[in-house]
């Protein structure tokens, strides 16, 4: 399903810091989803975030730079 809305997503660092940063969710499946990001995030991080009565997780199987920012797919 294509989408286009803007989230704050969140993962922890190696140290167990809690990081975020905006995201512009691409689209999602039950496969997983894409997500548009300011910056980037590393792979195999679990990474959150939730809209009205749902939460989401999973886990980055790949995050790469395209030319208006970094795409990121979670599982």
């Amino acid at each position: 399903m294509m989408c286009a809305d803007m989230m704050e997503v969140f993962w922890e660092d190696r140290s167990g810091s809690q990081l975020s940063t905006t995201a512009l969710l691409e689209d999602i499946s039950q496969s997983g989803a894409c997500l548009q990001l300011e910056s980037p995030v590393p792979l195999g991080v679990e990474m959150r975030w939730s809209a009205p009565g749902q939460q989401f997780r999973g886990w980055v199987r790949y995050c790469v730079y395209r030319e208006i920012g970094y795409l990121g797919s979670k599982k």
